[in-house]
């Protein structure tokens, strides 16, 4: 929860201090790069990300933000949502693009937010019904080898799991029989 609202701390105080130019370029499979629009020119989208300054042709994206030059916002429909934190000190009014991973993906006008459903609470029709909690906790087992963790994913071939002081850990599932109501 900590770490939830300093988050939205640090965001609204970037937010700010970036005069309302950061916006979110969204490609078509749901990725998308964020940063700060330092021009529109020719169909070209110029932004100042993490990465540095990037050069995006406009017909492969669509834009969420504020500083979104005309024609080339994101057409989002209506799902607005207001998300509150549970102690009631932060708010974060957009319109819900998805619900991925247990977080609420919404458009606002400083681009796009992710924010933990766990650590919020929803207003709107865009809120997602209350999702049914898996336990996460598996043991993956070979032999007499047993390693137990969080089942973060899987993916080529392999579990993805949290282990406690350990960190994540990637498994071969060939090797290793998942156990566990999050197994695959």
């Amino acid at each position: 929860m900590g770490s939830f609202i300093f988050g939205l701390m640090v965001l609204a105080t970037a937010s700010a201090a970036q005069d309302d130019n950061q916006i979110t370029l969204k490609y078509g499979d749901g990725s998308g790069v964020s940063g700060e629009l330092v021009g529109f020119e020719d169909s070209v989208f110029r932004i100042q990300a993490s990465i540095g300054l990037i050069a995006v042709p406009a017909q492969d994206v669509s834009c969420i933000g504020r500083a979104c030059p005309e024609g080339t916002a994101l057409e989002v429909p209506a799902a607005p949502a207001t998300l509150t934190s549970l102690d009631g000190s932060f708010r974060m009014f957009g319109n819900v693009i998805d619900f991925v991973d247990g977080e609420y993906v919404l458009a606002t006008d400083i681009g796009e937010l992710r924010i933990s459903a766990s650590d919020t609470t929803c207003e709107g029709d865009g809120c997602v019904a209350a999702q049914p909690t898996v336990d996460q906790r598996v043991a993956l087992v070979s032999g007499t080898t047993t390693i137990e963790g969080n089942l973060l994913r899987v993916e080529d071939g392999a579990y993805i799991i949290d282990v406690d002081r350990l960190g994540e850990m990637r498994v071969d599932a060939n090797i290793f029989d998942c156990r566990g109501d999050a197994c695959p």
